[in-house]
């Protein structure tokens, strides 16, 4: 490890301890999309089988915590839309990992994106 990365890591590291609720969102979604783009662009290569079930397998986890993190009680309808925006994200996931196809990823992708501007567009 270099001192550059160590010192990359703990920045990062000290950027989500400090995050305020919202920005820990959105870097969940930063962190999701970026594994599914990972993800998308070893699809092709029967070498990555591993990394790709890896990636998958975080997005996965992050998707599954902005689902459990949501609060039903004070978000009613808008806590409903998003669990199933997220059930749907993955069982994109989901579908192109048996599958080992692209479309579905390119479609969760989408919806976390659009969700992560609505999150900047509060931030800003």
């Amino acid at each position: 490890m270099t001192a550059a990365y160590g010192a990359a890591q703990a920045y990062k590291r000290q950027a989500v301890l400090t995050a305020s609720k919202e920005k820990l969102i959105v870097l969940l979604y930063d962190a999701a999309i970026g594994e599914l783009e990972k993800a998308t662009n070893q699809l092709s290569d029967r070498k990555m089988i591993g990394p790709v079930g890896e990636s998958l397998g975080k997005a996965f986890s992050i998707v599954s915590e902005l689902k459990s993190s949501l609060n039903h009680e004070d978000g009613q309808e808008i806590a409903t839309n998003l669990d199933q925006l997220y059930i749907f994200v993955q069982n994109c996931i989901t579908r192109a990992n048996q599958a080992r196809i692209e479309e579905p990823l390119t479609q969760a992708i989408k919806v976390l994106r659009d969700l992560k501007e609505g999150w900047d567009g509060i931030l800003a």
